[in-house]
């Protein structure tokens, strides 16, 4: 590819906060599934030790938290319903099937991406609450037995979701071939914009104007 055919779809921090939150995530899941089942304790090793993971998991739990709320706020201007997103999601049997003649153009992100968007914005808010509640460490003192119970719930379902909407993501970006390597180096093609996302280019020079 010739460097003027590629356009810059995720900038360099963007994409340093994009990795550092996947290494966050990944010890943050495998030291609460640790918690969570006697059968998924092995999972703790990820930190060294059982006693390990328990210092670890919420330490971070919030850094990711933390950092997934900056990306978040910094894509929060691609993720704006637009005149794009309801024709997209009236043709989701067409984008299923991958009929790309029957596709109406999509901006920087698509209906379903704006979804998960959201569902992280939810997630991130009930981490942060819940987590703090249930911080023994710290804070647990301040709630009662009841409170921490069904924070410990939410908290539990909440992780479960946020897994299920991470395969999702993940399925997302390997479906749409050439999305991963946007996330990695940063640029796409100019013939990629116009397969995928056409609208894109609009999007982002009414931003400027």
């Amino acid at each position: 590819m010739k460097t003027q055919a590629m356009i810059v779809r995720h900038k360099l921090f963007d994409r340093i906060c994009h990795w550092t939150i996947v290494f966050l995530g990944l010890v943050t899941f495998m030291t609460g599934f640790s918690f969570f089942y006697p059968s998924f304790q092995w999972l703790s090793a990820i930190s060294g030790t059982p006693q390990l993971a328990r210092f670890t998991h919420p330490i971070f739990g919030l850094a990711m938290c933390l950092m997934l709320a900056v990306m978040l706020i910094r894509y929060y201007h691609h993720n704006k319903w637009n005149k794009y997103d309801l024709p997209w999601m009236k043709s989701i049997v067409h984008v299923l099937s991958d009929n790309e003649a029957k596709i109406p153009p999509i901006g920087h992100y698509n209906p379903g991406q704006k979804m998960l968007f959201r569902a992280f914005v939810i997630f991130i808010l009930a981490f942060i609450v819940t987590g703090i509640m249930m911080w023994q460490e710290f804070f647990s003192v301040y709630f009662s037995a009841e409170s921490i119970n069904w924070a410990t719930l939410i908290h539990s379902a909440c992780a479960i979701l946020m897994l299920i909407a991470l395969a999702v993501h993940v399925w997302m970006a390997t479906w749409i071939e050439g999305s991963i390597t946007g996330m990695l180096y940063g640029k796409v093609s100019r013939a990629w914009v116009h397969k995928h996302h056409p609208a894109m280019l609009d999007e982002e020079g009414k931003q400027h104007d």
